[in-house]
């Protein structure tokens, strides 16, 4: 291991009562404070438990906008101030070196006061004029308190597990897919170093902490899977590396990891399908990161972007990322931006030539996912199952379901925003994951479609029917179109450069 690494904390699970592990070698067993407490033996299961915790307090804010340079943001601060709107400035994120180098990926979040609960701070972000641009966060007050209990051990805060001559721990119960359909739990062979600690709620939360660059081995053979060829897990790899280095400490600036092991960041399943093609991905590519302008990019990316990749500021915040914006994801001729309804609907209803577009371009390795019917895809709501659904996943009561309207679009066809006409009043939704959760018991594959209605006789409409394209948000690199790109031949730079229009590919740390 390079002392010019960073060390990266992962949190593998959230939230839970009991921690469960093993380890393959003896292992030692210290205080947060480095104390040592006992050794462990091999393949011996350990609980660790909560006892007499006290959660958090804490009061909830909601942020109205991030500027990554602090005039900016304090003239957006200046301007709320003359809405009646007192906000402060937050500049989460880290400072760290890596070799010589120093990264800096902190930003500024204006933030308004605190509000007097959580309904009443989800309340306001809901009901902000700019739809899907305010978000509720938290702000500790009093940190939370706990005891950790391993064997005939009490400890105040957290224990941290360390295994012996290169050895392995093995963490079950640890959540995967959250919030989608196939959430489930799994045992995780991890490397590195396991933390226990006392989160927010007054639970227990459990973080792999260990070096970027195995951490990476894990990760481009969690998002993709090892028969992938080469110059895609490579463009995979520089891409999760320019993510985690750009959003540590600001995903989870409320937590003590970085990034969580989920589609929430980034998929990290420990060991489990790490191979020599997935080790060598990440070697050739040791420590090259995306950069622009001396900042490291948050090398967004998804399944399936559809055709047309999407900019950043129509699915997230307000803001123009200059690498991260709209393209065609192929060298076809195709008439967008869609940003219009009739646009939308005769891209989504076509077949264009476009890398990710599976109709056309056979998938040669296997994938962590189906892709054959996610380019194109069809999902049907009867109108009181709809109407069910949409009660359970927003907060207004808008009252009987009329209808769904499309708002804005994004050039990829992806709707901005999205309203429910319901007989007691209107509810406008977005951005994109928030139109998303609402259509969906888990998540809709993605903004972008279109609909069409069946009608009673009385002119009510009895089904709505989504004709969509696309898995994911769609900015950024596409999973699938980069895949199909190595298959063709192109490098991993190639496939980066088309993916990240004006970065720079760094050499940052060896």
């Amino acid at each position: 291991m390079s002392a010019n690494r960073p060390q990266v904390r992962i949190g593998m699970i959230q939230s839970t009562d009991s921690v469960r592990f093993s380890c393959s070698h003896a292992f030692a067993v210290t205080d947060l404070s480095g104390k040592m407490l006992f050794v462990g033996e091999a393949d011996q299961t350990y609980n660790c438990d909560i006892i007499e915790a006290i959660p958090a307090r804490i009061d909830f804010a909601v942020r109205l906008a991030i500027r990554e340079d602090h005039a900016e943001a304090v003239r957006v601060q200046q301007e709320m101030h003359k809405k009646s709107l007192q906000c402060e400035l937050w500049h989460p994120g880290v400072v760290f070196l890596a070799g010589e180098k120093k990264f800096d990926n902190r930003e500024y979040w204006v933030v308004t006061e605190t509000f007097a609960s959580l309904a009443v701070a989800e309340a306001f972000a809901r009901d902000y004029e700019a739809v899907g641009e305010a978000t509720v966060v938290k702000k500790v007050i009093e940190p939370a308190n706990g005891t950790v209990k391993i064997g005939d051990y009490r400890v105040n805060s957290g224990i941290r597990i360390e295994p012996q001559n290169g050895g392995t721990i093995r963490l079950a119960d640890v959540p995967v897919g959250i919030e989608f359909h196939w959430q489930h739990t799994r045992t995780q062979q991890l490397p590195g170093v396991l933390e226990v600690g006392v989160n927010n709620n007054g639970k227990l939360f459990a973080i792999n902490e260990l070096d970027i660059e195995t951490y990476l081995v894990c990760v481009n053979s969690s998002e993709m899977t090892a028969e992938n060829p080469i110059e895609l897990l490579k463009a995979q790899t520089v891409a999760a590396r320019s993510t985690i280095l750009a959003t540590m400490g600001k995903h989870h600036y409320d937590s003590a990891f970085h990034l969580c092991s989920d589609d929430h960041c980034q998929c990290y399943h420990g060991l489990a399908n790490v191979s020599s093609v997935s080790q060598k991905a990440a070697d050739d590519t040791c420590g090259e990161t995306l950069f622009y302008q001396n900042r490291v990019c948050d090398a967004r990316y998804s399944k399936i972007c559809g055709g047309v990749i999407e900019n950043y500021e129509s699915v997230w915040d307000h803001r123009r990322i200059p690498y991260l914006v709209e393209g065609i994801d192929g060298k076809a001729q195709i008439d967008y931006p869609a940003n219009s309804e009739e646009k939308a609907r005769i891209l989504i209803d076509s077949s264009p030539d476009v890398f990710c577009n599976t109709q056309k371009y056979r998938i040669e390795s296997s994938l962590p996912y189906n892709s054959t019917e996610l380019f194109r895809w069809v999902v049907s709501y009867e109108r009181e199952e709809l109407q069910v659904l949409l009660r359970q996943k927003i907060g207004p009561d808008f009252g009987e379901l009329i209808d769904l309207l499309p708002g804005e679009r994004g050039a990829s066809g992806r709707l901005i925003y999205l309203d429910i006409i319901g007989s007691k009043q209107k509810i406008r939704i977005g951005k994109e994951l928030a139109i998303r959760r609402a259509l969906s018991t888990s998540h809709l594959y993605s903004s972008c479609f279109y609909i069409e209605r069946d009608f009673l006789a009385n002119g009510m409409v009895k089904a709505f029917h989504l004709h969509g394209a696309g898995w994911g948000h769609g900015v950024g690199l596409c999973q699938v179109g980069a895949t199909v790109m190595a298959q063709l031949g192109y490098s991993y730079r190639q496939i980066l450069a088309h993916y990240y229009k004006e970065s720079e590919l760094v050499k940052a740390y060896r």
